[in-house]
């Protein structure tokens, strides 16, 4: 039962990513695909004199990452029934 929960997750994650790409293709078509917001952090750093570590994330919510999401939120609710 664990497993099947991690590969919904891992649906449902693709879709997003495939879901922005394809907004991202198709944005000279239907511009509002691409559209969205940007959200996350800065550069963090942790400097310990012998080694310094940066890090940073920024997720970039667009209407074709939502379709992609909601389109494999539903595959994964189909699999998931059979």
């Amino acid at each position: 039962m664990k497993r099947r929960g991690i590969v919904v997750f891992f649906i449902i994650i693709v879709g997003g990513i495939l879901g922005a790409i394809l907004g991202h293709v198709l944005r000279d078509i239907v511009p509002i695909l691409d559209q969205g917001l940007k959200v996350g952090t800065d550069k963090l750093s942790l400097d310990l004199y012998l080694f310094d570590i940066s890090f940073s994330i920024h997720v970039n919510i667009t209407l074709g990452a939502i379709i992609g999401l909601l389109l494999a939120f539903l595959l994964a609710d189909v699999f998931r029934r059979k």
